[in-house]
């Protein structure tokens, strides 16, 4: 290759490590072909084949279909899917640390641009789904669908798809598997409700109860082990927040805090605390209480600081017309020592008690802890506003600044108040004669009597 191609041995080598496991694993270690080498090699006179081909490889295998769905993450957010973007989400999401030099994803994606994937040479991206769905056999939507499965419903859908059953399946079986293979506790009771239903809900399987012994499931139409089981693999590495809550917009989240629909109030919700925590520069840590478990009630989500120092935020939101009271405050307060959170930020749409901001201020006043509220007018700026998130909180963290403002007896500590002691003893010492003569200058009191 380098007498072929390069004038020098190390850009023949980064060629040779691009085809080989740590790349595109087109060749063993050896450098003998593997199976997608094989394929590849084989369709070599057919440029159109060979690239859909490997393209397809990309998406399936080697990470191409998470950097699609970032650029995607990127663009519902409003941010610029320029690399440096595009490289800080492979960390947060997926722990992938990138080099900032490298260009690798880059040159995956100008391969993937062969087979009309997404355009390629500018950080405006042009991504045709339509042509994903032909390679891969699964559309934007099933992805969507897939990634709100809870972490159990995945590992249980991972497995049936590792076993691929011709007929019917004792639920157990892909239960043990999954368990197995992928570290989760699924737990026989109550597996109805919590795992098949939702799966039979999405389309996946169907599912029998028979009496006295193991429910039967049956894969459908829907369910393609070939294609499920590279997304889900993707979806098992992906931490945080669901793709869902991160591509509903301000407008969409208004409208369906409103909703009929339980689900449709709760995703809203869990949208607005997590859209409010990556407004402030915070990283999704995990969820206390979800919207939809609440019937789109309320939500809780902890995320993190990471920056000099750590701190840890609470948030809060209730979606009622009822105002906060003290006991809401004082039940996260409680929770704030469990959680080890520096900040609760609670967000409330019918606004807050008098009497709450009198306990959080007495609160506030005695413990390490900051409290701060978002109320419902604050809310209805943020549609074409969102720098009224900021405003608003800076005026909060204005208030807590005030209640926790120290004294000069705060300042002092014990060393301190033993060299003032010191201080002041010498001071008088130093003086001493002046003191007990007086200054001549002086009238004397005597002189008034």
């Amino acid at each position: 290759m380098r007498e072929q191609f390069f004038s020098t041995p190390d850009r023949a080598k980064n060629v040779r490590l691009g085809l080989g496991p740590a790349g595109y694993d087109i060749v063993d270690e050896d450098f003998r072909f593997t199976e997608i080498g094989e394929e590849l090699y084989e369709l070599r006179d057919d440029l159109e084949a060979m690239y859909d081909r490997f393209a397809k490889h990309i998406l399936q295998n080697e990470h191409g279909l998470k950097g699609i769905e970032i650029v995607e993450d990127l663009q519902a957010q409003g941010r610029r899917t320029v690399n440096e973007n595009v490289k800080e989400e492979f960390r947060e999401q997926y722990d992938f640390h990138i080099n900032e030099s490298s260009n690798h994803w880059s040159q995956m994606r100008a391969w993937m641009s062969k087979a009309g994937v997404v355009n390629s040479g500018t950080h405006h991206y042009d991504i045709d789904r339509s042509r994903i769905e032909e390679l891969i056999g699964v559309d934007s939507e099933d992805i969507l669908e897939l990634d709100e499965l809870e972490d159990e419903q995945q590992a249980f859908l991972r497995a049936l798809a590792l076993i691929d059953p011709d007929g019917p399946i004792k639920n157990r079986v892909p239960k043990a598997i999954a368990e197995e293979a992928y570290g989760v506790d699924i737990r026989q009771s109550g597996i109805s409700k919590r795992i098949l239903n939702p799966l039979q809900e999405a389309g996946y399987i169907e599912w029998e109860h028979v009496s006295g012994k193991p429910n039967l499931v049956t894969t459908t139409e829907k369910f393609d082990a070939e294609v499920l089981r590279p997304v889900l693999e993707d979806l098992a590495e992906r931490t945080g927040i669901p793709r869902a809550v991160l591509r509903l917009s301000f407008d969409e989240i208004q409208e369906q805090m409103d909703a009929d629909s339980t689900y449709e109030r709760g995703v809203a919700l869990e949208t607005l605390t997590v859209k409010i925590g990556r407004l402030l520069g915070l990283d999704f840590a995990g969820w206390r209480v979800r919207g939809r478990e609440t019937a789109g009630s309320e939500v809780d989500v902890v995320m993190d600081d990471v920056g000099v120092t750590f701190n840890r935020f609470q948030i809060q939101c209730k979606n009622t017309k009822d105002q906060l009271e003290a006991k809401h405050i004082a039940r996260e307060v409680g929770l704030s020592r469990t959680l080890q959170t520096n900040t609760i930020l609670m967000v409330a749409r019918g606004g807050v008690s008098s009497k709450a901001e009198q306990y959080a201020n007495r609160v506030m006043q005695h413990e390490n802890i900051a409290i701060l509220f978002i109320r419902g007018d604050d809310l209805d700026e943020f549609d074409g506003n969102e720098d009224h998130l900021l405003t608003t909180l800076r005026g909060e963290s204005r208030r807590v600044k005030n209640l926790k403002r120290l004294g000069r007896e705060d300042l002092v500590d014990e060393d301190e108040d033993e060299e003032m002691t010191d201080r002041e003893e010498e001071a008088l010492e130093k003086y001493a004669d002046q003191i007990e003569d007086g200054d001549d200058s002086q009238e004397s009191l005597d002189e008034f009597s």
